[in-house]
């Protein structure tokens, strides 16, 4: 079982802003489907739509994503929102559907307003919770092996400084 060679990351820009005047930021990065030519513009099209639903539960201003062989740079301004902070993170527990190995990875600057009400979880199965299991499943491979593909378990609200 061969262990992924690529992987997507993405950088959010926080609410604070460093002493020269650079916004704080924090980046996660995730394994993908091994990028080849014949396969590259799908998988772009799956990361894209995982961006789509990451933004959808985040307050941070995206700056960049990354691919092993590509850096787009979005942005170098601070989040407008106080509450865009790198600390509130959203952490999403998957597993490999084959082998059941447990993974995390940690989404910063996530929206507490995207949370239903009396809950630290975030609700997969309908709206933006919903759309971000979709697009995660979609594209997402297990750190251990590029072609177990993966469901996300949870996706919980957390305080980390990591």
């Amino acid at each position: 079982m061969p262990i992924p060679t690529s992987f997507a990351s993405w950088t959010y820009n926080d609410s604070t802003v460093k002493g020269n005047g650079e916004p704080e930021s924090s980046s996660f990065r995730l394994p993908i489907t091994n990028l080849t030519a014949a396969n590259v513009a799908a998988q772009q099209t799956l990361v894209n739509n995982l961006t789509t639903a990451i933004e959808a539960v985040v307050l941070g201003v995206l700056q960049k994503t990354t691919l092993i062989f590509d850096e787009v740079v979005l942005s170098d301004i601070p989040a407008n929102d106080q509450l865009a902070q790198r600390e509130i993170k959203l952490l999403c527990r998957y597993h490999g559907t084959t082998s059941g190995s447990k993974f995390r990875a940690s989404i910063p600057t996530f929206d507490l307003a995207q949370l239903p009400l009396h809950s630290e979880f975030l609700d997969l199965t309908g709206g933006a919770g919903a759309a971000l299991k979709t697009a995660f499943e979609a594209i997402v491979k297990s750190p251990n092996d590029d072609t177990e593909a993966v469901i996300l378990d949870s996706a919980q609200f957390v305080g980390r400084n990591t």
